[in-house]
C-alpha cells in the first residue's frame, strides 16, 4: 500500500517537473523571440487636478498646488515594426486618466475630482538605451489604452531596426491556465529583459472580458503556456468611487489581444494627439494655490 503511495507521488512529481520544464522552454523561447518589442516610454507631462461643485476654497486650493511637471517612464508594447507603432497602459502613461471623474472622501466630505495631463514629450527608450521621439496618437480610457507612434522619419530612428509582436496570433484563456509575462527592468538594472510565469487567478466578463493574472508588468505582453498571446497588462479604473480611506484603487488586468487589435487599426490613422488648452485661472485662485504652496513648504 505504502508502495503505492510512494509511486503515485512520484508519478504526480514527474508529470509536475516536466510540465514545468515545458512552461520554462516556452518562455525562454518567448522572450528570446519578442523580449525587444518591450520598450521603456519616457514621458513629460503637466498634470492638473480641479474639483466639481461646491467645495470649500481651501481643498480647492490644495488641488491646485500639486499642478506640476513631470517625468516619468512606463513600459510598452511594439505592435507594428513599420509605422512604429507601440500599446501601453494609459494609466501608466497619462496619470490623470485614473483620477479624473473619481469620487474621494475627505475629512470635508466628498469630493469629484476632475484632472488633466498635458503630454508634452513621449521618447522611446530601446533595449540598448536609444531614446527615440515619438507621439501620443490615441487614447482608449474605457479600455485602459494608449498607442504612442514613433517618429520614423526622424534621425533618431535612421537605421534602427524594431521588433513586434503579433496581435492575431492569439487565444482565450481559462482560469488556472499557465501564462508567461515579458517585461523589462528599470534603469537601475540595466533595462534587461525579464520573464515570469504565472497564471490566470479570475477572469471578468462584464462589461468586457478582462483576466486577473499575478504580474508586476504594465503595458507588456502576457502569453498562454501555448505561445498564444493572452493580452497585453493595463490598469483598469474603479467605477467612481474610490474606497472609504480616501485612496483611489486601480487594478492591473489583462485586456485580450483581439480587443487591442480593434483599436490599433483606428491608431494606424490616428493623428497625434494635441494636449488640452489649459485653463485661464482666476486670478483668487491663482493666490490661494500660491498659499497652499507656502503652507506646504
Amino acid at each position: 500500500m505504502f508502495r503505492t503511495i510512494t509511486l503515485a507521488l512520484a508519478a504526480t512529481t514527474a508529470l509536475a517537473s516536466a510540465s514545468t520544464a515545458d512552461l520554462r522552454d516556452t518562455a525562454k523561447k518567448l522572450s528570446a523571440e519578442h523580449k525587444d518589442a518591450v520598450v521603456w516610454l519616457s514621458v513629460l507631462a503637466k498634470t492638473s487636478m480641479t474639483t466639481e461643485g461646491d467645495v470649500p476654497a481651501q481643498i480647492k486650493a490644495a488641488l491646485a498646488a500639486q499642478e506640476k511637471e513631470e517625468k516619468s517612464e512606463v513600459t510598452g508594447t511594439v505592435i507594428d515594426a513599420t509605422s512604429g507603432m507601440i500599446v501601453t497602459a494609459l494609466g501608466g502613461l497619462d496619470k490623470s486618466s485614473v483620477v479624473d471623474g473619481q469620487t474621494v472622501n475627505t475629512p470635508m466630505g466628498a469630493i469629484k475630482l476632475k484632472a488633466n495631463s498635458e503630454i508634452k514629450e513621449v521618447k522611446v527608450i530601446t533595449s540598448d538605451g536609444s531614446e527615440i521621439p515619438a507621439d501620443l496618437v490615441l487614447k482608449d480610457a474605457d479600455l485602459g489604452l494608449a498607442f504612442i507612434k514613433i517618429r520614423m522619419d526622424s534621425d533618431e530612428a535612421k537605421g534602427i531596426e524594431l521588433q513586434a509582436i503579433s496581435l492575431a496570433d492569439s487565444a482565450k484563456g481559462e482560469v488556472l491556465d499557465e501564462c508567461i509575462a515579458l517585461g523589462r527592468l528599470d534603469e537601475s538594472l540595466n533595462r534587461e529583459a525579464s520573464l515570469v510565469t504565472t497564471e490566470i487567478s479570475g477572469i471578468t466578463t462584464r462589461p468586457r472580458t478582462f483576466y486577473r493574472v499575478n504580474t508586476d508588468t504594465i503595458g507588456c505582453p502576457v502569453y498562454l503556456a501555448s505561445g498564444k498571446l493572452l493580452g497585453v497588462s493595463v490598469l483598469r479604473n474603479p467605477k467612481g468611487n474610490s474606497s472609504r480611506t480616501g485612496q483611489i484603487q486601480i487594478s492591473p488586468v489583462i485586456l485580450p489581444a483581439a480587443d487591442i487589435a480593434k483599436v490599433a487599426e483606428q491608431a494606424k490613422e490616428a493623428k497625434p494627439v494635441e494636449a488640452p488648452k489649459e485653463e485661464v485661472k482666476p486670478a483668487e485662485e491663482k493666490a490661494e494655490a500660491k498659499s497652499a504652496e507656502k503652507a506646504g513648504e
